[in-house]
């Protein structure tokens, strides 16, 4: 077997460091990169610096210009809604796998647990941005958790393509931004939400693939529908006091 090429690894190095800043909104989108700006900071050659860009420009977060180099990728409302949609049927295509494979003891469990702190969390006393954001964990485990056990590799990739594309659209779908948590996370949406979680697990359990395939779907396109409309909104107001 022939070692790993030194330079790739660090290509993917640089690469992960880029896309975490980019998802973080320290390289802002419409950013020109610079090469040997980025080979000075990271302490690498150009050359792993290009790999990592190249990467990049093939997951779709740069855009590459002749005689100007690679730019971080603008995205807009458009964009967003197309992610969602395509999430959404990749996801409902996991859960009819899973359901059509049916639910094993141990993942029943803790669907069942995952679905019970869902609970607790909405129904509590309180909501505050801080609990909007501990939904917007649970919820997201969920979905990787009945990704997991769909079990297929290139499904769970696509759909982490489809879900990091819009992130840097606009700083509300960040997690740790506090004033999103509330925007995107309202009580009583999440609570809606929580339902649709019930009614996928239930499918599930039944073995009902192509309902747990369709309630999914819905689940994911209510939620594209209502972020496409806020995100709009805001457009609209920023617009208007230009």
């Amino acid at each position: 077997m022939n070692p790993p090429d030194p330079s790739r690894t660090r290509a993917l190095s640089v690469a992960d460091m880029l896309r975490a800043r980019i998802f973080d909104g320290v390289i802002a989108p419409g950013a020109h990169l610079m090469e040997i700006t980025l080979a000075n900071e990271f302490g690498v050659s150009r050359t792993p610096v290009r790999g990592a860009m190249a990467r990049l420009a093939d997951e779709g977060l740069l855009v590459y210009h002749p005689q100007r180099g690679f730019q971080v990728r603008r995205f807009d409302a458009k964009d967003v809604f197309d992610a969602f949609s395509v999430r959404a049927t990749l996801e409902g295509m996991g859960c009819r796998l899973l359901g059509e494979r049916g639910l094993e003891a141990d993942a029943r469990q803790r669907l069942a647990q995952m679905l019970e702190e869902q609970h607790a969390l909405l129904h509590g006393d309180e909501w505050s941005d801080g609990h909007a954001r501990r939904w917007h964990d649970l919820n997201l485990d969920f979905h990787r958790q009945l990704l997991k056990l769909a079990d297929n590799r290139w499904l769970t990739e696509a759909v982490r393509r489809a879900c990091q594309l819009p992130i840097i659209f606009d700083s509300n779908l960040r997690p740790h931004n506090r004033d999103a948590a509330l925007l995107l996370y309202r009580r009583d949406q999440a609570q809606n939400a929580l339902a649709e979680h019930r009614r996928i697990v239930e499918a599930l359990g039944l073995q009902e693939a192509a309902v747990a395939e369709s309630v999914m779907r819905e689940h994911i396109t209510a939620n594209r529908d209502l972020l496409v409309h806020n995100l709009r909104q805001k457009a609209g107001r920023t617009r208007a006091l230009v």
